[in-house]
């Protein structure tokens, strides 16, 4: 195919609008349209992102600044998990970078994750003052100089201003509500309908950024879809607003630990967003609403509950479409893995991918699913490892580990974390790795310290370790030092 190639979103929010903005910063011969709905609107509910989403805002050249200020973002160093133990105590799951000197290697390459952890645990050092991330955090410290950080910000504003952008780099975008769909003999979509009358024809390729609705992958090609409702057990979202009443601004998201499930608080400029999200086989959305207000101890207002079934579809890419977003799945908000798979999936496309698959290459779209599924998979898996904690004092909690069940790969993980320390071969080729499961499981206190304090014990040359740490330490202290405080950072760029 030599002719431009004509792309259509159907669905606008942050989803839909990013694979604009990347479809056309990416291709040079396409025509992208975007049809979306202020009737219809967009869900708007989520408010965190993980780095790989301010790595994108880079890539298509949009302003560190001007987003910030017309989005009311904050960033984000990663997530604080409040009492998921039962036992009133807090940890951390940052975002880690290569300009953190605990990135678990020394000078051969060898990695030494379970023989540094062994040292701190021996000498009963807190693992917050060990990663830069953490102590970043925790010192509402600002890590705009670094490639380690994700935001926090306001759902709608972020759509809004991603449109505003996509019109101004030449994306046509279609005020409507999709009817229905004409499809040729290879079941690609060739043209679309809309309640107005109004069709686009000669339609090339199709994203599918419909969100909860799922139009196309869900309702038009009727794709197989993969329950993770036996592992993943949470199903209702409450989310609520409080307002900024802090004289700091966290750069962290809290994750609390609630009776039945847990509370998000995202800290944005101009109010909190927040959360209950739990299992209602529990609990009702008022009993919900009432353990929230005894929490902070005043009232809340609630617009209203979102009842959702994770899972995924099996296939995000059928005929001449991908679904992105919440059209090919959702596993639930803990740690923002909607809009960072959304991104993960935009980073495997190509205009170069697409003409392939228009001239007739098929396996390009059975390799691709392959790829998003086996993802998604190991997605569940991380999440679901979040609730192994040792909390009893509900019903929820004490029957969560039995209750859910685990894939074989998790439970080949803890069947081997019985009598080893996590290795990277535990994670090959995972969204999630061994830094990640590592520090969420000495968090939930999953893990046998005396295996790490063993293997540090059995490393031959131990003085590396001690030098690893010194200059660890040292590295921490001095980025600690030139670093400003997340609230005076925001009022300087305002």
């Amino acid at each position: 195919m030599n002719k431009n190639i004509n792309i259509v979103i159907v669905g606008g929010g942050t989803a839909g609008w990013l694979t604009a903005l990347t479809m056309n910063k990416i291709s040079k011969d396409t025509n992208i349209t975007l049809i979306e709905s202020d009737e219809i609107g967009i869900l708007g509910a989520g408010e965190g992102s993980t780095p790989n989403f301010s790595k994108l805002i880079k890539i298509l050249d949009i302003d560190y600044f001007d987003f910030i200020k017309k989005t009311n973002s904050t960033h984000k160093l990663g997530i604080s998990f409040e009492n998921w133990n039962g036992d009133g105590k807090k940890y951390m799951h940052p975002f880690t970078s290569e300009h953190n000197e605990f990135d678990w290697t020394i000078s051969n390459g060898k990695n030494i994750a379970s023989e540094y952890l062994g040292y701190i645990f021996k000498n009963e050092i807190d693992i917050n003052d060990v990663i830069l991330s953490n102590k970043m955090a925790y010192e509402n410290k600002t890590p705009s100089h670094m490639n380690m950080y994700g935001y926090h910000f306001d759902a709608n504003s972020v759509a809004n201003y991603l449109k505003e952008l996509g019109e101004q780099r030449g994306i046509k975008r279609i005020e409507g509500i999709v009817d229905s769909f004409n499809k040729d003999n290879n079941n690609n979509i060739n043209c679309i309908k809309l309640k107005s009358n109004e069709s686009i024809d000669d339609v090339d390729f199709v994203f599918d950024c419909s969100g909860f609705n799922r139009l196309i992958i869900g309702k038009e090609y009727n794709t197989n879809w993969k329950s993770y409702e036996d592992k993943l057990l949470v199903n209702t979202a409450m989310p609520f607003f409080l307002p900024q009443f802090k004289t700091e601004i966290n750069p962290y998201t809290r994750a609390i630990a609630m009776k039945y499930g847990w509370m998000w608080m995202i800290p944005l400029q101009h109010r909190w967003g927040c959360g209950y999200i739990f299992d209602d086989n529990y609990i009702t959305s008022e009993e919900a609403k009432k353990e929230v207000e005894e929490f902070f101890g005043h009232d809340i207002e609630t617009n209203r509950s979102i009842k959702f079934k994770a899972g995924r579809f099996e296939k995000t890419w059928q005929g001449n479409c991908i679904a992105l977003g919440l059209s090919s799945g959702f596993t639930e908000p803990i740690e923002a893995t909607s809009i960072f798979m959304a991104v993960n999936q935009l980073s495997l496309i190509s205009e170069e991918l697409i003409r392939k698959f228009l001239s007739g290459n098929s396996r390009i779209r059975e390799e691709y699913n392959t790829a998003i599924s086996t993802l998604n998979d190991d997605v569940c898996d991380f999440l679901q490892f979040h609730y192994f904690t040792k909390r009893s004092d509900t019903a929820f909690w004490k029957e969560y580990f039995f209750k859910s069940k685990k894939s074989s790969k998790l439970q080949r993980k803890i069947n081997s974390w019985k009598v080893n320390v996590p290795k990277l071969l535990d994670f090959s080729y995972e969204s999630f790795g061994l830094v990640n499961w590592l520090l969420v499981g000495i968090g939930l206190d999953f893990f046998k310290k005396n295996k790490f304090i063993e293997s540090y014990r059995n490393y031959t040359i131990k003085e590396k370790i001690k030098e690893h740490h010194i200059k660890n330490i040292n590295t921490i202290s001095n980025t600690i030092k030139q670093s400003i405080n997340e609230i005076d950072v925001l009022k300087n760029i305002k």
